[in-house]
């Protein structure tokens, strides 16, 4: 009895099924298929396959090798580097390897060689290839069959043991299907003219021929041409729509969210990148070369990487590449030359200790594409002045004062009553003569080669020797000196 009370009420209602497709309505169906095609028409993963293939296949590429210092070189590039194939060049493959790798998670290239040589390095199709093994060997099966030939397999992310990449369509299939789906709901929306799915109510009981006859008159005035006319209902009946507003449903939410989804969590790649608008992100130029290193690290260098490891493992070692990412973190005018000035003030300082500078001016000019520069020449030196040899002639005596401090010996009296004291005499002002004589002048005929000897000055110091003398001093019997006497000391007084 409670079941029945409580029990939904129903109503009975006579319907038909020979209406065919009413306006609005979406009939239900499977899962889209998610595969290369069918993925690459969602704009988000069209954008993030577009943004990384095309930076990383136009930076510029060089080849180094050492030389027998060890030393990092630039060389030449091998002609299958600069045109992989007859019909691509190195941008045009770098972009299908890359594509493989975005959709596939893995990328083929069939080598053909020429003895040892490369010749061509053609890009394979990845959906008509499988990796197998066979007695521990790894084989690559093209349409079933093992190729015979040498294969470049290069792969994304990998799973522990397995032998191939992982493929980010197989991942994100249902945020890339839910993607498609979203996409074509809104499809539908439009060429339904934007009418939603609902019923038509009528107050007494209708046969089959007449609800059929209303509900073709309601779609023919809704669709097409009369979509803009009024819909007529008799008898009292109603529209009543069964189905929910694009703004109920969060069409416009559900789409932006799906393809920031896929940008940010399966490609990596910022998603205001694409134009997808994110809440609380703003781009602005104070932070424009963040966000370009930030996308060089995160989306690119994994796949640069890649890149540059497979392509140098066919190049003879120790030969490599690399890709030239410096145009990606080109920062604004200010800091660049504020870098270069910075550089500068190192190399001053680092010449003071004789080492060698961190960054060259020619190196500079080639960061801004300008051409290099000739090094500074070294300053000519003055051309020596020869003097005239009349004036050396005419030249003036030169005066030399020649000052030396008079010496005194003294003998300290010993304990006789005689006492002996040598004394010096004062020396007096010795007399210098000084002969100046004019200096022959030769001058070599060889340039910048002047030889100018000096003027020739003789020095003579006259001065006589000091003579010492000998001083006694008597003394009476009880030691009061009583007079001195003072004579020259000679060998016989000495004693």
């Amino acid at each position: 009895m409670l079941s029945r009370i409580f029990a939904p009420a129903t109503e009975e209602r006579a319907q038909s099924t020979t209406w065919g497709t009413w306006p609005g309505d979406v009939s239900p169906s499977s899962a889209p298929i998610v595969n290369q095609s069918s993925a690459m028409q969602l704009l988000a993963v069209a954008g993030c396959v577009r943004l990384i293939t095309d930076s990383i296949s136009t930076l510029p590429v060089d080849t180094y090798g050492t030389d027998a210092s060890g030393q990092r070189v630039e060389v030449p590039k091998p002609r299958w580097l600069k045109y992989p194939t007859t019909d691509l060049d190195f941008t045009s493959w770098c972009t299908q390897i890359l594509t493989s790798l975005l959709l596939h998670g893995n990328a083929y290239c069939a080598i053909t060689r020429s003895n040892t040589a490369i010749v061509e390095v053609v890009p394979v199709d990845p959906a008509l290839i499988m990796v197998s093994r066979a007695q521990g060997r790894k084989v690559y099966l093209v349409n079933g069959k093992e190729f015979a030939g040498e294969i470049l397999h290069i792969s994304g992310m990998m799973l522990p043991g397995a032998d191939a990449g992982v493929s980010p369509l197989e991942y994100a299939r249902q945020s890339i299907g839910l993607g498609l789906q979203a996409q074509e709901f809104g499809s539908d929306q439009f060429q339904s003219s934007l009418n939603m799915p609902g019923v038509i109510e009528s107050p007494g009981k209708m046969n089959p021929d007449q609800m059929s006859a209303m509900a073709q008159a309601w779609r023919k005035a809704r669709t097409k041409r009369g979509r803009g006319l009024p819909g007529v209902l008799e008898g009292g009946a109603t529209w009543k729509p069964t189905g929910v507003t694009n703004e109920q449903a969060q069409f416009l939410q559900t789409r932006q969210w799906t393809a920031a989804e896929i940008a940010a969590q399966v490609f990596m790649v910022d998603p205001s990148d694409l134009g997808i608008p994110v809440a609380g992100t703003s781009l602005t130029y104070a932070n424009l070369e963040q966000r370009s290193i930030r996308r060089l690290q995160v989306t690119l260098l994994p796949w640069i990487i890649r890149l540059e490891s497979a392509v140098s493992s066919l190049l003879p070692q120790p030969r490599y590449i690399k890709f030239n990412v410096d145009g990606l973190l080109r920062g604004d005018s200010s800091s660049r030359w504020n870098v270069y000035k910075i550089a500068s003030d190192i190399n001053a300082a680092a010449a003071g200790y004789g080492q060698p500078p961190v960054l060259l001016t020619n190196e500079m000019r080639d960061f801004e594409d300008l051409n290099p520069v000739d090094a500074p020449a070294v300053p000519t030196p003055a051309p020596a002045v020869v003097p005239d040899p009349a004036q050396l002639n005419n030249a003036q005596p030169v005066n030399v004062h020649i000052h030396q401090p008079a010496t005194e010996l003294r003998m300290e009296p010993g304990a006789v009553t005689v006492q002996n004291d040598v004394h010096v005499p004062e020396q007096r002002t010795p007399e210098v003569h000084v002969h100046n004589e004019p200096a022959a002048v030769s001058v070599d005929v060889h340039p910048q080669t002047v030889n100018v000897p000096g003027p020739n000055i003789i020095v003579e110091n006259n001065l006589p020797a000091p003579v010492p003398t000998k001083r006694t001093i008597v003394k009476d019997a009880e030691g009061r000196a009583l007079y001195s006497v003072e004579e020259p000391l000679t060998e016989e007084t000495r004693g």
